[in-house]
C-alpha cells in the first residue's frame, strides 16, 4: 500500500513540476524549439517567419530566440518589432 502512494505522489509531483514550467514561461526567452512547442507550429514553420522577420525574435549567433511576452503580444495582432 505504501509503495503505490509513493507511485501516486510521484507522478503528483511531476504534474506539478509541468504546470510549474509552464508558468516559468511567462517572463523568458524561449529557444526555436521551446517557441515551437509553445506556439504548437512546426519548427520549420518558425524558422521561416523568423528569418522573414514575420514573427518577433532576435537572432544570439546561429541561434534564434523568442521573448514569450512578444510572441502573446503578436498572437493578439499588435505589432511587435524585431530587434536588430
Amino acid at each position: 500500500m505504501v509503495l503505490i502512494n509513493i507511485n501516486l505522489s510521484i507522478d503528483y509531483l511531476q504534474v506539478l513540476a509541468d504546470n510549474n514550467y509552464m508558468t516559468n514561461l511567462t517572463n523568458q526567452v524561449l529557444t526555436l524549439q521551446e517557441c515551437s512547442e509553445y506556439l504548437k507550429i512546426a519548427e520549420s514553420t518558425i524558422y521561416v517567419l523568423a528569418r522573414k522577420g514575420k514573427i518577433p525574435c532576435q537572432k544570439v549567433g546561429r541561434n534564434w530566440r523568442f521573448r514569450k511576452e512578444a510572441l502573446d503580444r503578436w498572437l493578439e495582432g499588435e505589432q511587435v518589432l524585431r530587434s536588430k
